[in-house]
């Protein structure tokens, strides 16, 4: 065999291995992003609200998971989606805001959606917001949410941090059904935890403060003899006289200030939602980062 026939086979080798590489990150590439067909938005919702591509929950755990979102996007008429993925590609907003659009979720309810997805490769995370949940999950809210989940999803617990997800969900698109969403300066609403708790620890400390003088008294009842006679508990002092006496007479006047009618506006505390637009052309509420 001469020098020029093994070059040959030696490039022909390269090449293809050079080939098998390309073919494989191609398709690797593409299995990520085959979460919708097309790139134009359908009449109607493609995917239920739970998709587990990372396996992240046991069977039963996504039973009940879906059981949950789909009742609570029902009650808000919102939907309320968990999307979970080993990889995606390009940004991980980008992903999540296609993935809600070009898979039908904003064909119902006017447009309004939550989205919340996990990308184990990179351990990242995003939320996408649309129509009415823009506004019900404020940048603010958005924050809460993803620190409310922060740590089950740290431990692994998938299960616990998606249903708090979904808890979350609720009290938010709750109290912007009341006119007042979650924002800056604007507190979260309590849940009956929190309510069980603050009563349990009143009760503590009512009890605590009710202790000390109580024990302070018992102490102090130590010294206490019998006395004989009430001789020690009567005064000598005798009124013969008294009278009222009018000294003087003061009057103090404040003005009370005027109504200008301004009330002020939680948007000069920097609170609000940041919107951007798709490439769909819908609009769309977010955030994103890494657990």
């Amino acid at each position: 065999m001469n020098t020029m026939t093994k070059i040959k086979r030696v490039l022909c080798k390269t090449f293809l291995l050079i080939g098998i590489f390309s073919f494989t990150l191609t398709f690797k590439t593409y299995a990520a992003e085959i979460l919708w067909d097309s790139y134009e938005v359908p009449a109607t919702r493609q995917k239920p609200r739970l998709v587990d591509n990372a396996d992240l929950l046991t069977d039963s755990e996504e039973s009940a998971l879906l059981k949950r979102l789909d009742e609570t996007s029902l009650k808000w008429s919102s939907n309320i989606a968990v999307l979970t993925v080993n990889s995606h590609s390009g940004p991980i907003e980008a992903y999540a805001d296609d993935y809600f659009d070009y898979n039908g979720f904003c064909s119902e309810f006017g447009e309004s959606g939550i989205l919340f997805m996990l990308s184990m490769e990179d351990r990242e995370w995003a939320i996408s917001t649309s129509g009415s949940a823009e506004y019900a999950l404020t940048d603010y809210g958005q924050d809460y949410l993803f620190n409310e989940m922060r740590g089950d999803l740290s431990d692994g617990d998938y299960a616990d941090a998606f249903n708090t997800y979904v808890d979350v969900c609720d009290r938010l698109l709750d109290a912007y059904s009341k006119g007042t969403p979650v924002d800056v300066g604007v507190k979260p609403p309590k849940t009956t935890s929190d309510i069980l708790a603050y009563l349990a620890g009143s009760i503590a400390l009512g009890l605590a403060l009710a202790l000390i003088p109580i024990l302070k008294m018992k102490s102090d009842l130590k010294t206490v003899k019998m006395a004989s006679s009430a001789t020690n508990y009567t005064g000598r002092l005798r009124l013969t006289t008294s009278q009222d006496r009018f000294v003087r007479k003061t009057l103090s006047k404040t003005e009370i200030p005027k109504d200008n009618g301004s009330n002020g506006s939680r948007g000069g505390f920097g609170g609000g939602s940041t919107i951007h637009t798709s490439s769909s052309g819908h609009s769309h509420g977010g955030s994103h980062g890494h657990f």
